[in-house]
């Protein structure tokens, strides 16, 4: 199943539906899910393969034939999903309907702090009650960084130091199970497709907007990857100009991240700009202040919607989504500037987008690493001659 491919996703979905009501028809998914009978037929299909559904035969009706019911089963087994950021790695337990049943929280750190930060994340995990009574089947991680399709090294991760570092090879001495490694944001994406703000659009974009920024591109049902898995990286989209020259302009992550934020506010406050940032501050307390109404903490906020709104016109204009979906810590924090953002966005676009803020929290990633890892376990069910090739 190739979940890049974001139609494969209605697995999941009918999975959802077949969990939450017990049991159901395939007519009674296609009506709830918008989905054909013949789309239903082959997902039940792989389903029943995996041994996570089973189908017997319904209420006997007055008139004519009984409907067969479809119910949840699973086998006994999990997965690990672990989101590696910038500063924080998010590891999860999921049993095989895609439900967290255990989490783990710890600091990133830099180069191979950081790759033992996630091995000793994944150990945690399968050391927890859950973890030791159901097999893991499938990990799979995403990282601050790109995989060099060529190399297989881990490369652009200036958040965690990592230029041409073996983590494939690091993870195939420590794992014995099957496992994929992509950019955060891409699987972002996926868990905003699966149950985010992406939930039946066909073509998206997510901005995540932390530490670092990232974005995963969507269009009409495909997670884009590009010649270098580098699409969607629109932490490198000019934003701006010095001395009035493109070629010395500023990049979206040079200005919008949070280490440019802080920036900003500490030399507006260097400058004498009144305000009420104390001498030490964060990120937060910056859009704290400008809800306020403090000075410096509007100016930033106010420069943070003019260079996102650049971002996403430029993104609009050549890809013309349907939605643009702004996650991580300071997207999320934009919420109540969004009537500004948006304004800005329509004077400058033919047809705008919607633009909404992710509510899956700080989660996103970990819920599309969870999809992606359901993939390979129903990869390892289903006969050959039924199943598609993983990519990534």
């Amino acid at each position: 199943m190739d979940v890049r491919n974001i139609a494969e996703l209605n697995s999941f979905l009918v999975l959802d539906a077949i969990k939450s009501q017990g049991q159901v028809t395939r007519r009674g998914l296609a009506d709830e899910l918008g989905l054909s009978d013949a789309s239903v037929s082959r997902i039940v299909q792989r389903l029943l393969l995996a041994g996570l559904v089973a189908e017997e035969p319904g209420d006997r009706s007055a008139r004519g034939r009984t409907p067969s019911v479809l119910r949840f089963v699973g086998s006994a087994g999990s997965v690990i999903a672990v989101d590696l950021g910038g500063t924080r790695c998010h590891g999860a337990l999921a049993d095989l309907a895609g439900t967290v049943i255990a989490e783990d929280f710890r600091p990133t750190g830099e180069g191979r702090r950081a790759a033992r930060a996630l091995l000793d994340c994944m150990s945690a995990l399968r050391s927890s009650e859950d973890g030791q009574a159901l097999p893991v089947r499938a990990v799979v991680v995403g990282i601050p960084a790109l995989i060099d399709p060529s190399s297989g090294l881990a490369t652009a991760g200036p958040n965690v130091h990592w230029q041409h570092f073996d983590l494939l090879g690091i993870l195939a001495e420590n794992l014995a199970e099957p496992f994929e490694v992509d950019n955060d944001t891409n699987l972002s994406a996926l868990g905003q497709a699966w149950r985010g703000a992406g939930r039946g659009v066909h073509s998206f974009v997510t901005m995540s907007l932390g530490t670092g920024i990232g974005g995963g591109v969507v269009v009409d049902g495909h997670l884009i990857s590009g010649r270098h898995n580098a699409a969607g990286e629109v932490a490198y989209l000019p934003v701006g100009s010095r001395s009035g020259s493109p070629w010395q302009g500023y990049g979206f992550e040079e200005v919008a991240s949070g280490p440019a934020l802080h920036a900003r506010a500490a030399a507006l406050k260097a400058a004498g700009r009144r305000t009420s940032l104390a001498a030490e501050f964060t990120v937060s307390d910056i859009f704290a202040a400008a809800a306020d109404g403090d000075p410096v903490g509007e100016r930033v906020v106010r420069e943070l919607v003019a260079h996102a709104a650049a971002a996403i016109v430029g993104t609009t204009a050549l890809i013309d989504p349907e939605r643009v979906i702004l996650d991580g810590s300071i997207g999320r924090a934009l919420g109540p500037w969004l009537p500004d953002l948006r304004t800005a966005v329509e004077r400058r676009v033919i047809a705008p987008p919607e633009i909404v803020i992710s509510q899956l929290g700080p989660n996103a990633t970990v819920v599309g690493a969870i999809a992606r890892a359901l993939a390979l376990v129903s990869e390892q069910e289903v006969p050959p001659h039924l199943a598609r090739r993983p990519r990534g």
